[in-house]
């Protein structure tokens, strides 16, 4: 038997020979030279909230590649914050990390990042604050220069809870010096709807909505970019029904019991056809799912997107009955347009319409990061649907 052991020594000197000799061919060693800010500067969010882009820097080192190894340390200089890590390591990409999430205290936040003989890089955030605004309460506001801006414009937010839903309600923002622009969010985040003007000579904000329980998020800005001056908010309890054409939003998860009569929208095409209008923003990759249930007539669903289009319909849910469903696989996000109207000519009565909640997507679909300001176009039709003419075929 061979006795490899005796080769141990004289191989493991070889070994570390070898090794020094390969340190000593590449020069000097190599140490963390400079520090560079990333990404995840000048976000903004709510107060007690997390930001939604962790905050990112690069280390070089003294040979210009990505340095392994440093450690980043994270440190609040302003305002009230608290990093996920105080601490990070470079990895192989000289990438170091850390969330951010801000404290109770509104207004402007500084961050720095700070590795050991660096020059340091500095972030900066904005905490918005977030008063409620109950339900028939009027609150006074302005938009600030230091308030939160998103895309170019400055936004306020309030909270509005809703205790015992489905709850109508009206949100009106006036401003005597600009064009107001109002945005709605449930409190997790998603998107509910917007209003830019009252009419084509109101410049106010006003949007109706038919809300289940749980809590919200109003977004007051303007129309414009960088625009400043006061305004006020007001959030009035109204019935949850859908009166005449006017446009109401709805959130999902609901069921709403309400009439066709002669004074909602119309439809006059190839006959007269009465309908209730409801707006809804849905986003890619979801289901849309809702059921139209009448004793008094033969019920009728369309679905149209933003610029008018009827992407969904259906007469009959089943060959025996008269109810009309429908289950639309979402492929664009953006607002849409759901008629709960009937079948037969000038037919009028009660009805159940039931919108289900949002199924799981389907496809993988942009996370929705919430107070982002939308700026979603108007639909491709007069305001408030002052019309009262809609269309069976979507032209």
């Amino acid at each position: 038997m061979r006795d490899f052991g005796r080769l141990g020594a004289t191989v493991l000197g070889l070994l570390v020979a070898f090794g020094v000799a390969c340190n000593d061919s590449s020069g000097p060693n190599v140490t963390a030279n400079s520090l560079a800010r990333i990404s995840g500067d000048s976000q903004a969010t709510l107060t007690g909230a997390q930001l939604a882009n962790p905050l990112m820097v690069r280390v070089l080192g003294s040979d210009g590649r990505p340095f392994a190894g440093a450690t980043v340390t994270w440190t609040v200089t302003a305002g009230t914050a608290t990093a996920g890590s105080p601490t990070a390591v470079s990895d192989t990409l000289g990438l170091a990390t850390t969330t951010l999430t801000l404290g109770a205290t509104p207004g402007a936040i500084g961050i720095q990042a700070v590795v050991t003989s660096l020059t340091p890089v500095t972030f900066a955030a904005t905490a918005c604050e977030h008063p409620v605004l109950a339900l028939n309460d009027t609150l006074a506001g302005a938009l600030a220069s230091t308030d939160c801006r998103f895309s170019g414009f400055y936004t306020d937010f309030y909270e509005l809870p809703v205790a015992s839903g489905p709850q109508g309600v009206v949100l009106t923002m006036t401003a005597p010096s600009f064009d107001t622009w109002l945005e709605v969010y449930l409190r997790t985040g998603s998107f509910l709807g917007f209003d830019d003007d009252i009419d084509s000579s109101n410049t106010n904000s006003q949007l109706t909505a038919i809300l289940a329980t749980g809590d919200y998020l109003l977004a007051p800005s303007s129309y414009n970019a960088l625009v400043v001056g006061s305004y006020t908010m007001a959030a009035l309890a109204r019935p949850a029904e859908l009166a005449g054409c006017d446009l109401v939003w709805v959130t999902r998860g609901l069921t709403l019991t309400d009439s066709v009569t002669a004074g909602d929208c119309v439809d006059s095409t190839s006959g007269t056809y009465y309908a209730d209008v409801v707006a809804l923003y849905l986003v890619a990759g979801t289901a849309l799912r809702v059921s139209h249930h009448s004793a008094a007539f033969d019920a009728a669903l369309f679905l149209r997107n933003g610029a008018g289009i009827t992407v969904a319909s259906n007469d009959d849910s089943a060959a025996t009955t008269s109810d009309a469903y429908i289950d639309y696989a979402v492929t664009t996000t953006g607002s849409y347009l759901l008629f709960a109207g009937t079948t037969d000519t000038s037919a009028t009565g009660a009805y159940d319409l039931r919108i289900f909640s949002a199924s799981a997507p389907t496809v993988t679909s942009r996370r929705e990061e919430g107070p982002q300001l939308l700026r979603m176009e108007p639909f491709r039709m007069q305001k408030r649907l002052s019309r009262r003419v809609w269309s069976r075929a979507g032209d």
